[in-house]
């Protein structure tokens, strides 16, 4: 008898027991806003490293940066990035999880230049680099050559700052921003083949250079040129005014015995009978 109301009252308590449990839960769980069931199985494999792709799903304007102008900086972001999502406002820890220039690049600008950020501003786009104070101070450590030329050889390009012309760098801007083409259809392209843009007035030239480049100046003897029955009319304007702006060749440089000795002794000038080069007297035609 004592054994069953032992047995009984044990009962007893494990209902009341788990009825308080359900009752606690129950008052636990109205307090809840929410009600998200556990998934332990989203645990259960080790994750894998963020690609590229998935970074830009986040960070889409970078992404972009990289991908249209990103140049060498196109690998993995992670291989710059090697502490991910730790900024925290609360620890000012910006600087201190943000790669540093210096553990890819040794001084690539030398010992004075070391303040990567002020001309390349995004590194997601390390070419795309704006023209500033700091960059206009150092142009001729990098290239000597163009200053050396601009002091060497004087012109109204030596009274220029670089950017005036050079607006970004690695920027290379148009003749025809401040000039005009030498003549109607002229490409931009030809004109650096007789023109260096940092001493534009040592003219130089090859012998095929087109004679109506040469008119745009000269137009006078070019009009007379074009007009001439004589065989110079033949004869690019390059192919006698050779290499270098102002040649003026000797008649004898092509036509080396025109005449017997007696002849040239007595007129020794070829102009005295000749009188022009670029409209040479020649017979008229028979009709």
């Amino acid at each position: 008898m004592k054994k069953a109301k032992l047995q009984l009252i044990t009962i007893l308590m494990l209902v009341m027991g788990v009825m308080a449990g359900a009752a606690f839960a129950a008052q636990n769980s109205s307090k809840m806003k929410v009600q998200i069931p556990p998934a332990p199985e989203l645990y259960a494999t080790a994750p894998q490293p963020l690609t590229a792709n998935q970074c830009g799903q986040c960070h889409p304007s970078l992404f972009g940066n990289i991908k249209d102008n990103g140049a060498k900086h196109r690998f993995d972001c992670q291989k710059c990035h090697s502490v991910i999502h730790a900024y925290s406002p609360r620890k000012n820890n910006y600087d201190a999880v943000m790669p540093k220039c210096g553990t890819c690049h040794d001084q690539p600008h030398g010992a004075k230049i070391t303040a990567c950020s002020t001309c390349h501003t995004n590194p997601h786009t390390p070419k795309a680099v704006a023209m500033n104070a700091t960059l206009m101070n150092s142009c001729s450590q990098c290239h000597p050559g163009p200053q050396e030329q601009l002091l060497k050889f004087k012109s109204k390009h030596t009274k220029l700052a670089c950017s005036k012309c050079h607006t970004a760098h690695g920027l290379k801007p148009s003749c025809f921003n401040c000039h005009k083409p030498h003549h109607t259809g002229q490409e931009v392209t030809t004109c650096n083949k007789c023109h260096s843009v940092h001493s534009p007035l040592q003219v130089t030239y090859t012998k095929d250079s087109p004679a109506v480049t040469c008119g745009s100046c000269h137009t006078k003897v070019f009009a007379k040129w074009q007009k001439t029955e004589s065989k110079h009319a033949k004869v690019n304007c390059a192919f006698c005014h050779r290499d270098k702006h102002k040649f003026i060749p000797q008649c004898r440089e092509c036509h080396p015995t025109p005449h017997p000795e007696g002849i040239i002794g007595k007129f020794p000038k070829c102009l005295t009978c000749h009188l022009d080069v670029h409209d040479l007297p020649v017979k008229p035609k028979k009709k």
